[in-house]
């Protein structure tokens, strides 16, 4: 549970939800079960939240949406090449799933598989989140076109989801390493393919003429 000592009562509404959708999912994250979790008195909910639910699930999705491109950019630093980065932020993120308990998701991930065809407002939040985490990680990416770099920063995306699924079956952050170790490998050899041939050092020797008449 996130420390909100200090914090005012909407910021502990929204960081409730956030807590609520990352263990549960939209369906766990009911008006009451947030008002229990943050603390906070029911009376001041509707006034800092006057559309009830949605409001207070995009605005936690938004907060959390924040969080992987911080991660990103810890990871992808000046001394390291891609396949490295992305280890480190596999590994990363494998340290904050355990230090959270080893028991929450991706609020995005986890509430995305709980759309309806009703839940426009939230579905467009998802979908923003994931395209600027796409983005994000493309332009940091090897690969030989904006199409390539794209492709593969999806692939990296949807490895991240899919890690923190196994994490939370297995209750740690080893399958975070496991899948980070294996991206980098797909990097290390997409960087190879695109690294600039070194030209020869010598030039081919010319057979020589023979002298003899």
């Amino acid at each position: 549970m996130p420390d909100t000592t200090g914090a005012s009562p909407r910021d502990r509404f929204v960081a409730a939800t956030e807590t609520l959708l990352r263990e549960a999912g939209m369906s766990g994250a009911g008006i009451k079960e947030v008002v229990a979790r943050s603390g906070a008195p029911i009376g001041s909910l509707y006034h800092y939240f006057p559309r009830g639910k949605t409001q207070l699930v995009a605005e936690a999705l938004e907060r959390h949406a924040a969080k992987l491109p911080r991660i990103i950019e810890r990871s992808f630093d000046d001394t390291r090449d891609a396949a490295t980065a992305v280890q480190a932020l596999f590994n990363d993120a494998a340290d904050g799933f355990e230090r959270a308990g080893a028991d929450k998701g991706c609020a995005i991930g986890a509430v995305a598989l709980d759309l309806t065809n009703a839940d426009t407002e939230v579905r467009a939040m998802c979908r923003q989140a994931f395209d600027a985490w796409v983005a994000d990680l493309a332009a940091r990416l090897p690969g030989a076109d904006a199409r390539a770099r794209r492709s593969l920063a999806v692939t990296t995306v949807a490895a991240i989801e899919g890690a923190f699924v196994l994490a939370r079956a297995h209750g740690n952050g080893q399958p975070f390493r496991d899948v980070g170790k294996w991206m980098s490998a797909l990097l290390e050899g997409v960087e190879a393919a695109h690294r600039p041939r070194r030209a020869s050092a010598r030039p081919k020797s010319r057979a020589r003429r023979s002298t003899k008449p």
